[in-house]
């Protein structure tokens, strides 16, 4: 539990207030950060996190951390409290718990990823397009634990979302959900707690960490429609259309040369260093790997280039 007394250093942090909040009436900055899925999906933590939470009394940390040197890094900032996510390493699974009741100013957070144990659910989960019923599973959450607000991840679309008093934040994503995407719009979030038992929560797009970002979420429009406004792919076009076959039918053929080949070429993409993953890039990529035999490139760029002429 934090103490009220903790001195805070707000006055920087006013260009995320809204007029009417000065920040004499806060008590508590928190950051709020999720899915930063490092070193596999982006390498290191962004300068504009640590500019952004420069002036924060707590981080917490939504899940799907990756290697939990994350966690020490963000602790040079301030402490750190995190869960763990669906797609972690085995460490962070091991190490960190699947939810946290963390109690600021009087005021209850509940901190989860809001992944389904079980895979068998959580692939169940995906199923159906209505994002409101997709946040009930949170209310829930929260309300069970009397909590004021619920911090989660995992969806990678930063938002809020607020019933019968429990209010639902998802601060967004730093890194991709899966390898053939990339995060087109990292953002954190700050938690503003307040002396009258209020809160206020600005996101914070880090392509633009001096000012407040507001998520053009449209709740009605469906989880799909949403997911897109901040996710895009980073497959060339002809590869897009035979996505679902890439690793089927060609990973057993050399698991690690292959795998190695793809998230180098990736992490180009997700660095902004190459738009797209392109059948030329894979082949000569192949064509170049001193991992693989001669028989075994042949037979991974017949395969490629018979997926692609179908």
């Amino acid at each position: 539990m934090l103490n009220n007394a903790i001195p805070i250093k707000i006055q920087p942090m006013k260009r995320f207030l809204p007029s009417n909040i000065s920040p004499e009436q806060v008590t508590t900055c928190v950051g709020l950060i999720s899915d930063t899925h490092m070193p596999e999906r982006w390498r290191t933590l962004p300068t504009a996190v640590s500019t952004i939470f420069s002036n924060v009394d707590l981080i917490l940390h939504a899940g799907d951390v990756g290697e939990l040197w994350v966690l020490d890094e963000l602790s040079r900032i301030t402490p750190v409290t995190a869960v763990h996510g669906n797609d972690e390493t085995e460490e962070a699974t091991r190490e960190l718990p699947y939810q946290q009741l963390i109690t600021i100013s009087g005021q209850r957070i509940l901190l989860w990823h809001n992944h389904y144990q079980d895979r068998i659910d959580e692939m169940a989960s995906r199923k159906g397009d209505n994002f409101v019923d997709k946040l009930e599973r949170s209310v829930q959450r929260g309300r069970r634990a009397n909590a004021s607000l619920v911090v989660m991840g995992h969806w990678h679309i930063p938002l809020l979302y607020e019933k019968d008093g429990v209010q639902v934040v998802n601060p967004g994503a730093i890194a991709s959900g899966n390898f053939m995407a990339k995060q087109a719009v990292q953002t954190v979030a700050l938690l503003f707690m307040l002396k009258n038992g209020r809160f206020h929560i600005t996101h914070v797009n880090l392509a633009q960490p001096g000012i407040p970002y507001t998520p053009p979420v449209v709740f009605e429009e469906g989880f799909v429609a949403n997911l897109k406004k901040f996710s895009d792919t980073i497959l060339a076009e002809e590869l897009t259309a035979v996505q679902h076959q890439l690793f089927p039918n060609l990973y057993h053929l050399a698991p690690k040369p292959l795998t190695a080949i793809w998230y180098k070429l990736a992490h180009e993409c997700w660095a902004g260093q190459r738009n797209v993953i392109t059948i030329d890039a894979l082949l000569q990529h192949v064509a170049e790997s001193p991992a693989m035999t001669d028989e075994v490139k042949e037979q991974v760029q017949e395969g490629l280039m018979g997926m692609v002429n179908e």
